[in-house]
């Protein structure tokens, strides 16, 4: 678990600065609080449940850095602040209702394996991060940026659909202890099968040997 959460968080990191890097290259973002953080946040959630959110603060603090100090529009890296940086934690916390959810159906398959199910999750997400984003903020600084948020943030979005559509296609988006349980039982039933199936014929055989010495 530690392996992979740190294997994601270095990726989240690098990928979450190159991304704001570009993004506010590109575009007039302001204060852009997420470029692909929330699919790795998605991923993490669904791999190690809860323990997948101590990613949260470290990909913020990503994002704070690379616009405070390598946005290529000068004047807007003084909006990554703390303000900015709190507001973003929760932000990417909020992706525990993801755990929620899946506690709910009781099995991840239902959803990663669904389309609908997935693009569903990651529209939930997206509404509820942006929510709780804009209200946080608006709490710390006195502004409400609910419909700038979404603009700022169109790109962070369509990545998590995007990526969370790839990598459940890849079958990278499953809850490992689950799934670790869930290869070892059919294991042992085909263990179990092949035993069956090898005392059956050694059955047979023994029939066959009583009746030609019958």
């Amino acid at each position: 678990m530690l392996v992979d959460l740190a294997i994601l968080g270095v990726i989240g990191v690098i990928v979450e600065a190159i991304g704001i890097y570009a993004f506010n290259a590109m575009l007039t973002c302001v204060m852009m609080s997420t470029a692909f953080s929330l699919l790795i946040m998605f991923a993490a959630t669904t791999r190690w449940g809860w323990k997948g959110l101590i990613l949260a603060p470290i990909l913020a603090l990503a994002t704070i850095l690379c616009g405070r100090f390598l946005n290529p529009r000068v004047t807007y890296r003084i909006n990554y602040d703390w303000k900015l940086y709190i507001a973003t934690v929760f932000q990417l916390l909020s992706v525990s209702f993801n755990i929620l959810w899946f506690k709910k159906i009781k099995d991840e398959y239902q959803t990663t394996k669904s389309i609908q199910l997935t693009f569903g999750l990651c529209a939930i997400d997206c509404i509820i991060s942006l929510l709780v984003l804009s209200l946080v903020y608006l709490i710390l600084a006195k502004k409400f940026l609910l419909l700038s948020f979404i603009i700022w943030n169109a790109f962070g979005y369509a990545i998590l659909f995007v990526g969370a559509f790839i990598l459940s296609r890849q079958n990278i988006l499953v809850n490992i202890k689950k799934d670790l349980i869930r290869k070892e039982q059919d294991r042992k039933e085909a263990e179990t099968d092949f035993s069956l199936n090898l005392s059956d014929e050694e059955k047979l055989d023994e029939q066959k040997g009583d009746y030609k010495n019958g």
